[in-house]
């Protein structure tokens, strides 16, 4: 059972100043309870996000001898996987590229779906130009635009499962 806390923005500002890994409020709170049970060795696995000026996370990755931010790094590295995976099907992918990895929309959705659940709205938070829309047995799929600091390091520690070579960098 999921519990609703509501918390001012200028607290949730100084939280996500604070916490990596700040896709959910949960994972704040787990952090804050790491920290204070004394369990500092579940937070000090993660990596160090470089932050601009404005709290934004401005990592670029290199991968397929390109630079990429988070969301064009995804539709980069599904692109190739498919690519290398001619006949694989939405099910494979799917494994390949679990939805948990991004959240809520997941990894890639078909494009008639993500058409109709965005009707009308201006942001489908997927890539949708023509040569971003990939070719599945059939289906036409679109990648997820919504990468942060909080998912893109699932994202990146599946791809590097899969054998691909991302190395983060600050431009």
């Amino acid at each position: 059972m999921s519990q609703v806390i509501r918390i001012p923005s200028d607290v949730y500002a100084r939280l996500e100043q604070h916490a990596e890994g700040f896709d959910t409020p949960a994972n704040v709170i787990e952090r804050l309870l790491n920290h204070y049970e004394g369990n500092s060795q579940a937070s000090s696995t993660k990596k160090l996000v470089p932050r601009s000026s404005n709290g934004k996370d401005k990592t670029k990755y290199h991968f397929n001898e390109q630079i990429y931010g988070k969301g064009r790094l995804v539709l980069a590295v599904v692109e190739k996987y498919v690519s290398e995976h001619p006949d694989i099907d939405i099910e494979d992918l799917t494994l390949a590229f679990p939805k948990k990895l991004q959240g809520s929309i997941g990894v890639f959705n078909e494009l008639e779906y993500v058409k109709n659940k965005y009707a009308g709205k201006n942001n489908k938070r997927h890539f949708l130009k023509p040569d971003e829309i990939i070719k599945i047995n059939g289906n036409e799929i679109v990648v997820c635009t919504e990468w942060g600091a909080g998912n893109i390091e699932y994202f990146v520690q599946q791809a590097e499962a899969l054998g691909y070579i991302i190395t983060p960098t600050n431009g």
